[in-house]
């Protein structure tokens, strides 16, 4: 069936336009077709694409079918919901639903979201889970509480979107210290905070938290970055040393100071990524700054 695409080493579910237009299908009707012809999956990356009306419905039934059905997947340890592009649905549009129990349900390592529109990850509870990722163009303060609140003492990479108000952020910085925090992550080697309307503000916090000295990546990649924090990296420098990489690229910071950051960096061993690719200011009239993170609607 053409919604579902097999590879070495992963498999996805995702419904076409013709399976759901045309035929009427479902995304647990491609379950169910796929396990006509399979006791069970063998896959340890699963990858769920598009679901029916994926702007409006969320992919409840699907998840709640993989948790009924667990012993369905022996071997799932990776998990990717909403893999689809603008084409299929704007990632600002894409519905969801509480996904915590499918992380709680399944001893997965590797767990990823795209979207945000009704997305929670309440009471989750996991110890093989080791790097939880968020693609979106809005990040709701109820899932940073979430996320705060669980319980992933063996996570080693965090990575999250945060965008912007206008499609789902409405937190703060207060909102996003918790993650900066060795006392929560013991174990985190990977922290992303990236793609946000407040990263000079994140910039300034995460340079100052006690998470940094751990650290073997760091992602501030993707938002609003300006010339402060170009200043404020140059001059914690030291602090950035350890790292084997540090991610800035897609940045507003002024070319003479991207300059100045690549040579400092240059005599060390950190893989320092800085381009600002299609970053754009748009000035009006009185001179104001619009500065827009990579990913938004």
């Amino acid at each position: 069936m053409e919604g579902i695409i097999e590879k070495n080493d992963y498999i996805e579910f995702t419904l076409s336009y013709e399976d759901e237009d045309e035929k009427g299908l479902t995304l647990i009707d491609l379950f169910k077709e796929y396990f006509k012809n399979n006791e069970v999956c063998k896959y340890e990356n699963l990858i769920i694409g598009a679901w029916e009306e994926c702007y409006e419905e969320s992919p409840k039934e699907a998840i709640d079918f993989m948790i009924e059905n667990k012993d369905l997947f022996p071997n799932l340890k990776k998990l990717f919901v909403g893999n689809m592009d603008y084409e299929r649905c704007e990632v600002s549009w894409i519905t969801l639903c509480d996904l915590g129990q499918i992380i709680n349900s399944f001893e997965l390592e590797e767990f990823k979201v795209k979207g945000s529109v009704d997305l929670r990850l309440k009471d989750v509870k996991s110890e093989t889970l080791k790097s939880l990722s968020f693609i979106n163009g809005g990040l709701g303060s109820n899932v940073l509480e979430d996320v705060k609140n669980a319980k992933l003492k063996n996570l080693t990479k965090l990575d999250m979107y945060l965008g912007v108000e206008d499609y789902g952020f409405d937190g703060s910085i207060e909102d996003i210290k918790p993650f900066m925090d060795k006392n929560l992550y013991p174990n985190l080697k990977y922290l992303g905070l990236k793609n946000s309307q407040i990263q000079d503000e994140i910039c300034e916090a995460v340079l100052k938290s006690n998470i940094l000295a751990q650290l073997e990546v760091l992602d501030m990649s993707l938002g609003i970055l300006s010339d402060k924090s170009g200043e404020l990296i140059l001059t914690n420098i030291d602090k950035l040393k350890h790292l084997k990489k540090f991610d800035i690229h897609f940045n507003y910071i002024k070319d003479s100071l991207l300059e100045e950051l690549r040579a400092k960096f240059k005599d060390t061993n950190v893989e320092f990524l800085c381009d600002r690719s299609d970053a754009q200011e748009y000035i009006d009239e009185e001179d104001y700054d619009y500065r827009f993170p990579y990913m938004t609607e």
